[in-house]
């Protein structure tokens, strides 16, 4: 072999060895978010579904590289206020956690999955017009950002769920109409 091909072969396994790095951070993410998961909310089948779609999307995506990556990061962050929130109101209104709910769903809960998942749509929308690839950047984070907060908000119900999924495409939508207006004001 000649030595550029030991150099390429080297170079070569280097970007391997990163990307598939990556890829196990992002499995490494999930269980910690899995972990923090059980311990604040209601642990149903829907978690651990909603916890092995996050995990293969960080580990897919995060694989993958690129805006692909970078929208994954910032969708993880998006989506920690979505999923937080709800035993934060929980806890002001109840006076407990969310493991302790056997009521079901309340719609102060419902309305805040729906408002902190608005709200990160809006940012995700924001941030990825700043990005070399917003539709890539979009693309990652918006799933980053549905998985973690269903995470969350999946533990009250088929109506947590829906509102976070319509809350962050409509605030991805509006972030991205908002951003593109400014970028040509």
């Amino acid at each position: 072999m000649a030595p550029s091909d030991l150099a390429f072969a080297r170079a070569r396994r280097a970007y391997e060895r990163t990307h598939a790095l990556a890829g196990v951070r992002g499995v490494a993410i999930a269980a910690g978010l899995t972990a923090l998961a059980i311990g604040l909310h209601r642990t149903t089948s829907t978690t651990w579904l909603v916890a092995s779609l996050l995990g293969a999307t960080l580990a897919t995506l995060g694989w993958r590289g690129g805006a692909w990556r970078r929208g994954t990061v910032a969708g993880v962050l998006a989506g920690l206020p979505v999923f937080v929130a709800p035993v934060v109101v929980f806890a002001l209104g109840h006076g407990g956690h969310c493991p302790s709910c056997e009521l079901g769903p309340t719609l102060p809960c419902l309305v805040t999955c729906f408002g902190t998942s608005s709200l990160a749509g809006i940012a995700v929308g924001r941030f990825a017009l700043t990005d070399a690839s917003p539709e890539r950047f979009a693309g990652g984070a918006l799933a980053a950002a549905a998985f973690t907060g269903l995470l969350g908000c999946a533990t009250t119900g088929l109506g947590g769920a829906t509102g976070i999924v319509i809350g962050l495409v409509a605030g991805g939508v509006t972030g991205w109409a908002l951003g593109r207006r400014a970028a040509h004001a």
